[in-house]
């Protein structure tokens, strides 16, 4: 066989790679889904394979089992995000690997935004007091949270992290009068004035931005970053926003900031540690807006992964340069 679709999960590997996905890619063969552990059963069958596709939770092979599997592979296409935990071994042994985090940053960038424009307005502090007893006091509270907040013209955003995600976001909020600012260490002169975004180090963005969104990857020199220093000099009624990793932040750091001013707010999609821990402060921290780590690709939004995949091959096949294509320079600073 010349490809196969290799996954832990058959069901996922269905709803991403759908029928009409799978014609697309042209093979004359049937294409099936393979578990490792079918393949390890099997090692003859799958000598003549050249192409891999695969998607979330992608089984991960040492470079001696690469050799002894899959003597021909030539490419890996992973409709998901990270490749960083498997890639490496397929790298070295000359496999190239493609993979789709570009398409999965996409609906992680309109959450962000999403977020954005509604932490401007004071949405989520107030939808909760408005659902508290005592309706009019309740009322009027919620409106005092609202007008301690900027509004969105003219707001300061603050990026941290201006790769594949933090570009969307600002392609995203062109639509609206926001200041932009961005933290990375990697975005050059020319890149931050083709955004339109003003480059800044930590501290000032978090001492002039209305709202702050963490976009690092998870790397050793980014673990614990944003600490107590940063989020004490948040603004008194600035929002912080987490879509990216959970290991970027102290958390007790951000829960003592948020105590010192209760204006702030913090909407975390992620966290150090998921799902929390019962005994968390973040639980019960009023400010604290938590969401089940859910600013990826969900049910059709996965679909566009697998498309992204579907270029990718046509790209190698054809001999072209393709833009999902994974480096190991680029895994090295991968999520």
């Amino acid at each position: 066989m010349k490809a196969i679709i290799l996954v832990k999960d058959k069901d996922k590997a269905k709803s991403i790679y759908s029928e009409s996905m799978i014609d697309k890619l042209g093979f004359n063969e049937r294409l099936i889904a393979y578990t490792k552990e079918e393949i390890a059963t099997d090692v003859k069958s799958f000598t003549e394979v050249k192409y891999i596709f695969s998607t979330w939770y992608m089984p991960t092979f040492n470079e001696k089992e690469i050799r002894d599997y899959f003597p021909a592979l030539e490419a890996v296409f992973y409709a998901a995000g990270t490749v960083k935990y498997f890639a490496e071994p397929f790298m070295k042994s000359g496999v190239k690997i493609f993979s789709a985090a570009k398409a999965n940053g996409v609906p992680v960038a309109e959450f962000t935004a999403s977020q954005i424009i509604l932490a401007n307005k004071g949405y989520f502090q107030a939808q909760k007091e408005c659902k508290r007893p005592f309706f009019k006091f309740s009322f009027n509270k919620a409106r005092q949270i609202v007008y301690s907040k900027t509004g969105n013209y003219q707001a300061r955003v603050g990026l941290i992290g201006a790769g594949a995600v933090g570009s969307k976001i600002v392609e995203l909020l062109k639509p609206y009068n926001l200041d932009i600012y961005v933290y990375d260490p990697y975005i050059s002169d020319e890149r931050a004035k083709e955004l339109n975004v003003l480059k800044l180090g930590l501290e000032e963005l978090f001492d002039n931005c209305d709202v702050i969104s963490n976009h690092l990857p998870d790397v050793e020199n980014t673990r614990g970053i944003l600490n107590y220093s940063l989020f004490s000099r948040m603004k008194s009624s600035a929002t912080f926003i987490n879509t990216g990793r959970g290991a970027q932040v102290v958390e007790r750091d951000l829960i003592k900031a948020l105590r010192e001013k209760p204006q702030r707010c913090a909407l975390l999609d992620v966290t150090s540690h998921e799902p929390l821990w019962p005994w968390s402060p973040l639980n019960w921290q009023s400010n604290v807006f938590i969401t089940p780590h859910i600013a990826g690709s969900i049910s059709q939004e996965e679909q566009r992964m697998a498309e992204y995949m579907c270029q990718a091959y046509d790209d190698f096949v054809k001999g072209r340069n393709s833009p999902y294509e994974v480096t190991l320079e680029m895994l090295n600073r991968m999520a």
